[in-house]
């Protein structure tokens, strides 16, 4: 499918498309599913039940061209990795380092992944990535350098520009609260469609959504918050490009819509 014909369904396409056999009913989960919101409206999923109400291709052809997931252990890995890492793993590094006002920043990056602990005790790291013969973990560490750099030039590009219709301008202290709803967002749909796939089963759908729900009541106090940090995430990950507008419409009209779930059942 063409990017612009895609983009045009994303933006005028049927909104809030209800699942023909019921919605789901527990307000923890319908929470978690709300979390979920504008993801779901950009690939035209069902927005109040555990199924998507997508095919089975297109769930394949999702999972496994944008998350590489194509088995059961597949799908637990990267669900593992958005619940506990995701990219606020990285934002939260490159943030620093770009309030701090370095200049490259490369090095400070490098040694912010070292300390996380994520990829080894640091010291044992240090001596791996200086040392001439490769292995996995030194491959690991470069291979983040490489993707937090990216997140770091998109942030520096985007960086008090972003903006929507209710929240206003983004200010500084937006930024700084994290993407934690970007995190969020993505982990209920990527369980939702590993669900459908038959990747998981209900008792681990259900445990990603407490999860997402108990998150969201902890750190959110309003559904427009919550859309500033998910756009400040999808900007900070690909920066400024048309599918981030396309992004920004759909949680303005989740934020206003009076047939928006989020309207309908506010944080």
């Amino acid at each position: 499918m063409g990017f612009l014909k895609k983009l045009f369904q994303i933006v005028s396409g049927k909104k809030y498309r209800n699942c023909p056999d019921g919605a789901a009913v527990d307000p923890v989960a319908q929470r978690a599913l709300q979390a979920g919101l504008i993801n779901s409206e950009q690939i035209m999923a069902y927005c109040d039940s555990y199924t998507t109400g997508l095919s089975h291709s297109t769930l394949a052809e999702g999972l496994g061209s944008h998350w590489d997931i194509s088995s059961p252990q597949e799908a637990a890995e990267t669900l593992e990795s958005l619940g506990r890492y995701g990219h606020r793993f990285f934002y939260d590094i490159v943030f620093r380092v770009h309030s701090d006002g370095a200049s490259e920043g490369r090095q400070e990056v490098l040694e912010a992944l070292i300390v996380s602990g994520r990829y080894g005790a640091p010291e044992t790291v240090r001596k791996q990535i200086t040392a001439q013969e490769p292995c996995e973990e030194k491959s690991l560490v470069f291979s983040a350098l490489e993707q937090a750099m990216e997140m770091l030039g998109n942030l520096r590009s985007v960086f008090r520009l972003v903006e929507d219709k209710v929240n206003g301008s983004y200010l500084p202290k937006d930024y700084s609260a994290g993407i934690l709803a970007w995190d969020l967002g993505r982990l209920v749909t990527v369980a939702r469609m590993s669900l459908d796939c038959k990747y998981i089963e209900l008792d681990e759908f259900s445990r990603i959504l407490a999860h997402v729900d108990k998150e969201v009541r902890s750190n959110f106090s309003s559904w427009p918050q919550f859309a500033k940090s998910y756009i400040i995430g999808r900007a900070s990950w690909a920066g400024q490009n048309m599918m981030l507008s396309g992004i920004t419409g759909i949680a303005e009209d989740l934020m206003t819509d009076d047939k928006s779930p989020w309207v309908l059942s506010p944080l």
